[in-house]
């Protein structure tokens, strides 16, 4: 990573022009409830550095390297056939329609974007960022389509799923090495383009790598599953216990606790920590005190509430 002097900044209004051009709305949630619209566009919102290569035409490769400063959510609005996302450090929460997803480190998520369904990430602030993003052309993927029979299912189906799938563990250190700046001109060229074409083996959705578990549930299991989803989503401050909610799913603990992980890419316990804690930002943001928004979201004791939000956002919540 370059020297901190060397960093590039990007402000609020970096980001919009940036997502103008390539079709990507931004939200920064605590810029606009904490500032004059003058200094939300010029608040540095994350600092470091992105590159982008055209590594053949139709696919694009853009990393990021960055340290995120305050909040902020993306989405994405232009309709993309395959899209991978690859987590090299830090976390993202993404969504796609109903489906949601916490990439953590060695991560990865393969999905198409639709013009009517779009993809949203949300980057918490106060932590180092790697990431990569792949994208390919329809007539990318059409070049190679009429040789593949799941290739061009996948060019046809109306079917809108995120997949996720965990790195190869030869290939996290492959990127690591490929993204240093070590390589210069086309070496660097042609590392990347082999580096690309790996995620794409490993990355395209009927792949055999990609989560047996996931596919491997029921339709039937899969509506409970999103019934809990809900619940915890909907209710987060009520006292929620692994047997209750497995019983509510028909499910065993173990099989509810495995299932959910599969289906959504975290532990459901993970998943009511996070609503919770992003319920109680919203609190703080209207001008509740740091007790009330604990007690709102149902921690007995703001230490602990203090805690997981300081490891969660970056900063104390009595900061807000």
């Amino acid at each position: 990573m370059p020297e901190p002097s060397t960093l590039n900044c990007f402000s609020a209004s970096d980001l919009r022009r940036f997502g103008d051009h390539y079709g990507i709305a931004y939200r920064f949630p605590m810029l606009t409830s904490n500032c004059a619209p003058h200094d939300e566009q010029r608040a540095t919102v994350f600092q470091g550095n992105v590159e982008e290569f055209l590594l053949r035409p139709g696919i694009r490769l853009t990393a990021s390297d960055i340290e995120v400063i305050e909040p902020y959510e993306s989405t994405s609005l232009l309709a993309t056939p395959l899209f991978i996302v690859v987590i090299l450090q830090g976390q993202v929460r993404v969504r796609l329609g109903q489906q949601e997803r916490l990439l953590s480190e060695g991560m990865a998520m393969s999905t198409r974007l639709g013009n009517t369904l779009a993809l949203s990430a949300s980057q918490p602030p106060g932590q180092h960022l790697r990431t990569l993003n792949l994208s390919l052309s329809t007539d990318a993927l059409r070049e190679h389509a009429d040789n593949d029979a799941a290739l061009r299912q996948w060019l046809e189906d109306a079917d809108f799923q995120l997949h996720t799938w965990d790195l190869p563990g030869y290939l996290l250190p492959s990127l690591d090495h490929g993204f240093s700046h070590a390589w210069r001109g086309m070496q660097r060229q042609l590392l990347l383009e082999g580096l690309a074409l790996q995620l794409l083996a490993h990355g395209l959705p009927f792949s055999g790598s990609l989560e047996p578990r996931e596919h491997a549930l029921l339709p039937q299991e899969r509506q409970r599953l999103e019934r809990i989803r809900n619940l915890l989503r909907d209710e987060p401050a009520r006292e929620h216990s692994l047997e209750a909610l497995a019983k509510l799913a028909s499910m065993s603990p173990s099989s509810l606790r495995n299932k959910f992980r599969s289906l959504y890419g975290e532990p459901l316990f993970t998943y009511l920590r996070d609503r919770r804690l992003e319920l109680a930002r919203e609190y703080l943001l209207q001008g509740f005190s740091v007790q009330q928004a604990a007690h709102f979201v149902g921690y007995r004791h703001a230490t602990n509430f203090s805690t997981a939000f300081r490891r969660r956002y970056g900063m104390s919540p009595s900061a807000f």
